[in-house]
């Protein structure tokens, strides 16, 4: 008889897939139940090990030895012509069909229960980063367990070292947001306070934190010196503070023992409960660490420029350090980051950050960062779910990473989940209270919801620090209820103030050209930006289409290529429109939601499939629109804005739908709170046919004559913007003979 039929007769393979089964339900519930009862990592690892180790046991016991009447035998003690084996084999079979069973039914219920609630234990640990401190902190509103991380003042008598002195604090800031209960201030607001003798009660106040860790960096040669000090930021006092003489090649050490002190002193002074002090994830080299640190310096400044020289560092390091995992996916982060840019193409500059996250996810799997990139690589690639498991990892492993909140906020909004969308946008300027960002996303929100007064004081934050951004979203603000003049004179105003070409000044562009089409001067609006999206706003489809054509290249952004199906449904070029739309409709999962799949999208497939006398799907795609509109209703997003619409949706929807009167009344009341509705779309003609359209878009057209001679008015008697823009030639000439003036 041959090995692999003796094996058979003696069921070994039988035991070894119920081991197999059996040991798979015991590891998933040892992962289940540790963090519930507060046992430590090394309870899982014990059991993996214990299990590996039976496995082969088991295999030799069941080689070894037979169940008889009797009981258990030596098999070579068994005669053979006696022997149960088929018996206990079918035995075996029908308990592999329970374990089966047992797995198949913990499965279902670890998906679509416990999964429900580790969202939930995540949305409660985010939640818990905003109120665990409210505790015996009324009088103030500054939590308790929070804690600021400034940055450490370069001592050294190079100034080109100040990339290191900002790394320290930044791998210090690090590893103090991974501490359970702990609120941190984010980078972006922490590092404000750079250069300047600001008094320390002043800034806990302005970034909410109770407590500041400061210091200083003096390094000489091989030689470091690194003081730092932890401050009670609501009286000055000191709390603790100690001196470091080191060797440089040590740097990963000193970083570990200043990391302990610190949590010494808050584990004193705070009563955390910490078990195990978070490590600074390390190089195998300081030259590798080097290179890391000046990396991070250039990445946080957001330009072309030195983004691009950022991922020259990330790669040293990487060449320096190829298991360097945190170089892996700060690289990924800053290639992807690129993609925003048109020096790189956004494609290109994804694909090569993949295969560096990839690589970072295989060294760290619990490394935030790593799993932070990859939801950043899939929201490039328009894969809004599979970002956002990645985001809410990254999240779980750090609840302080505020720009991974802010991305799960943007993801958020993209599948129309409004209301948690506002929560992210919270919960990332609690984290980062003077973040430019995070202030102007959660500002947006507010302008939606129309909470004007809580989204000026917002706003009043960033004045004075980001004067240009302030000038434009305070345009924003001021332009809700068909005010579009004030959009126009934010964007003027921050161009003023920041008048170079920028990433920044570039979308301040795209938007003073849209401003400019709403008043209705087109031709200053082409002049700043000849774009799709512009021309599309002004009522030209065609020459929008033409636009986007020469702009689409051979491998257009999904993006892309659904704003372009869109632009051809306006411009009634269905044949080509369709497989374009069709492909939105099923690659968003049939659904509506603002900046993705939207409601233009939605009417311009429904005129297309209606106009091949196709009825099928028009009721499953009218119910999309609906339900976006009551998603829209349950968040607060109302009537006001020139992008948003609650009551327009509706109508559109309504209107499309046969209920007529309903849906010119609901479009009617759109425009009146100043929505913009595009004047030239082949897929809404029956409803610019209306004869009760007639008056709406005459009222929007009388908004955009009032709207442009108040800007005119301004612009054209003592132009304040003359260094940076002026009206184009004729325009003022026609507007005095028009005004009389």
């Amino acid at each position: 008889m041959g090995l692999v039929s003796e094996l058979r007769r003696r069921n070994v393979f039988r035991v070894a897939i119920v081991y197999v089964i059996i040991a798979w339900l015991i590891l998933q519930v040892g992962d289940t139940l540790a963090p519930a009862l507060r046992l430590g990592e090394w309870v899982n690892s014990a059991l993996a090990f214990f299990l590996i180790l039976g496995f082969p046991i088991a295999l030799l016991f069941s080689w070894a030895f037979e169940l008889t009447p009797e009981g258990l035998k030596r098999e070579q003690e068994v005669d053979h012509s006696e022997s149960i084996t088929n018996l206990t084999g079918r035995k075996l079979d029908y308990l592999i069909i329970v374990v089966l069973a047992v797995a198949l039914v913990y499965f279902a219920f670890d998906k679509f229960v416990l999964d429900v609630s580790r969202d939930a234990e995540l949305v409660q640990a985010t939640t818990e980063v905003l109120t665990d401190q409210a505790t015996n902190t009324e009088q103030s509103g500054i939590p308790d367990k929070s804690i600021a991380v400034l940055p450490f003042v370069n001592m050294s008598s190079d100034p080109e070292q100040e990339y290191f002195s900002d790394g320290i604090s930044e791998e210090l800031l690090n590893v103090l947001s991974k501490i359970p209960g702990l609120q941190v201030a984010a980078r972006t607001s922490s590092f404000q306070f750079k250069g300047e003798n600001r008094d320390i009660i002043d800034i806990g106040q302005q970034l909410n934190t109770s407590l500041i860790l400061e210091g200083s960096v003096r390094k000489a040669g091989p030689q470091i010196r690194i003081t730092a000090q932890l401050i009670d930021a609501r009286n000055g006092f000191h709390l603790w503070s100690e001196t470091y003489d080191r060797e440089l090649e040590n740097i990963f050490v000193v970083q570990d023992e200043i990391s302990e002190a610190i949590v010494g002193a808050l584990k004193e002074h705070l009563g955390l409960e910490v078990e195990v002090v978070p490590r600074a994830a390390a190089a195998a080299n300081t030259e590798a660490h080097d290179a890391y640190l000046r990396g991070r310096h250039l990445v946080v400044q957001r330009t072309t420029t030195t983004i691009e020289a950022a991922v020259h560092e990330f790669e040293k390091a990487i060449t320096l350090d190829p298991d360097f995992a945190l170089a892996h996916a700060e690289l990924a982060m800053a290639m992807s980051l690129l993609g925003v840019y048109p020096d790189l193409a956004t494609d290109e500059s994804l694909a090569r950050a993949t295969h560096h996250v990839e690589r970072a996810l295989a060294l760290d799997p619990n490394l935030a960062e790593a799993h932070a990139a990859m939801g950043l690589i899939l929201m490039g690639q328009s894969k809004s779910e599979d970002a956002l498991t990645y985001f809410n990892q990254a999240i779980r492993i750090n609840p302080n990473y505020s720009i991974t909140h802010h991305w799960k906020g943007m993801t958020l909004g993209h599948l129309g989940r409004y209301e948690e969308h506002f929560f992210a946008a919270e919960v990332t300027l609690r984290l980062n209270p003077l973040s430019r960002v995070a202030i102007g996303g959660y500002t947006r929100s507010l302008i939606i919801k129309k909470q004007l007064d809580v989204a000026e004081q917002e706003l009043e934050k960033i004045a004075s620090i980001y004067p240009a951004w302030y000038a434009r979203y305070w345009g924003e603000l001021t332009s809700v209820g068909g005010n579009w003049a004030n959009l126009v004179l934010g964007y003027l105003d921050s161009m003023r103030i920041n008048p170079s070409r920028d990433g920044s000044s570039r979308y301040a562009l795209s938007g003073l050209s849209m401003g400019l089409a709403f008043i209705g001067l087109e031709q200053e609006a082409l002049l700043i930006s000849e774009t799709a999206l512009t021309l599309d706003k002004l009522g030209r489809p065609d020459d929008a289409v033409r636009v986007m054509e020469e702009h689409l290249g051979e491998n257009p952004t999904p993006f892309d290529r659904f704003f372009f199906g869109r632009l051809l449904g306006s411009a009634g070029d269905y044949d080509r429109a369709r497989p374009m739309l069709e492909e939105a409709w099923q690659w968003h999962g049939g659904q509506v939601t603002q900046n993705a799949f939207e409601v233009t999208h939605a009417a311009a497939l429904i005129a297309i499939r209606r106009d091949a006398g196709d009825e099928i799907g028009v009721d499953e795609i009218l119910a999309a629109i609906k339900d976006n509109v009551r998603r829209y209703r349950e968040a607060g997003y109302t009537n006001g804005t020139w992008y948003v619409s609650a009551d327009y949706e509706e109508g559109v929807a309504a209107y499309l739908a046969g209920e007529r009167e309903r849906g010119l009344v609901l479009i009617a009341k759109a425009a009146d709170g100043g929505f913009f509705i595009l004047p030239n779309e082949a897929y809404l003609q029956t409803l610019y046919d209306d004869p009760g359209f007639a008056p709406i878009l005459a009222g929007q057209k009388a908004r955009q004559a009032r709207e442009r001679n108040r800007f005119l008015s301004i612009v054209c008697t003592d132009n304040p913007y003359e260094a940076v823009w002026q009206p184009a030639e004729g325009t003022c000439e026609r507007f005095a003979a028009e005004s009389g003036k």
